[in-house]
């Protein structure tokens, strides 16, 4: 999979405009469990391509991978694998040690009133979503 996504990211180096390598590549992220990567790689390509089915759909599945892990639907099993990738990605890694999102997240353990604060910062939201969809944080 590597090699594909090496692939599809020449394709869409090379022609930027060209749907299918935006397709290509969120495939192989979708197939590779990386849903957050895939569905950023699926809206860019519909910036280029609006109406293009395949994008549409590739952005669809992504979002439900992404709501189940955001409801707790997973399996332990599934659980246990997404944080294991998760703790390998560089992004998910500094996030987590970001000392305010550290702060944030024991804030939305221990003090709802600052946590809700939280919430208003768009890119706060941002990295918590992250931490979501890696199925490192759940929301109850």
């Amino acid at each position: 999979m590597p090699e594909g996504l090496k692939d599809a990211e020449k394709c869409i180096e090379l022609d930027p405009t060209f749907s299918k390598g935006y397709n290509r590549k969120g495939a192989v992220q979708f197939f590779m469990k990386e849903y957050e990567k895939a569905l950023e790689t699926y809206k860019e390509g519909l910036k280029h391509d609006p109406n293009n089915q395949e994008l549409l759909d590739g952005v669809r599945r992504c979002v439900e991978q992404i709501n189940k892990a955001s409801r707790g639907d997973l399996s332990p099993e599934e659980l246990q694998e997404r944080q294991a990738k998760a703790m390998q990605d560089p992004e998910i890694q500094n996030i987590l040690q970001d000392p305010v999102m550290r702060q944030v997240l024991v804030d939305f353990q221990e003090n709802p009133k600052a946590a809700q604060e939280h919430t208003k910062n768009p890119m706060v939201m941002n990295k918590i979503q992250k931490l979501i969809s890696a199925g490192i944080v759940q929301m109850r």
